[in-house]
């Protein structure tokens, strides 16, 4: 399963707030509407952010109507506050919105982007990447490793 396409992904965020960047990367998700992300994302940030550290968040939630999971990703190279729990900023956010049903699901795959992205090595070939394609490829081999 390609969890991560080259569409999926955005090189250099333009957004200078929270919500802009995780608008930026919602509006890259065209087979879903834009408007019905954020009102799910912006819900779970409500609770806490989702800026986990080193420079990484994962704004996440379910969607009704979703067959699949789906995962976009913005690097944004200045960084961006995102009230991360280190108080750092953010440069690589990756979207995951997973089918409604599926709490398992979403939980392991939340488990896995984030031990993952723990990785420095992961984080240096995702903010060193030089194409999309590139960054698809990364998230494709670390599917392949769990």
């Amino acid at each position: 399963m390609r969890l991560l396409t080259p569409e999926h992904v955005i090189l250099d965020c333009g957004a200078n707030s929270k919500r802009a960047l995780i608008t930026e990367v919602a509006n890259i998700l065209t087979s879903i509407d834009p408007d019905r992300v954020m009102e799910v994302v912006m819900a779970r940030e409500q609770l806490g952010s989702t800026g986990i550290g080193h420079g990484i968040a994962i704004p996440h939630g379910r969607m009704p109507d979703l067959q699949t999971p789906m995962i976009a990703i913005g690097r944004h190279i200045e960084g961006i506050n995102f009230d991360s729990i280190d108080g750092e900023p953010v440069h690589i956010v990756v979207l995951l919105l997973v089918p409604d049903s599926d709490d398992r699901q979403h939980l392991e795959l939340l488990a896995q982007l984030a031990r993952t992205l723990q990785q420095s090595s992961v984080r240096e070939a995702i903010l060193h990447a030089r194409s999309t394609q590139d960054i698809a490829d990364i998230f494709s081999e670390l599917v392949k490793k769990e």
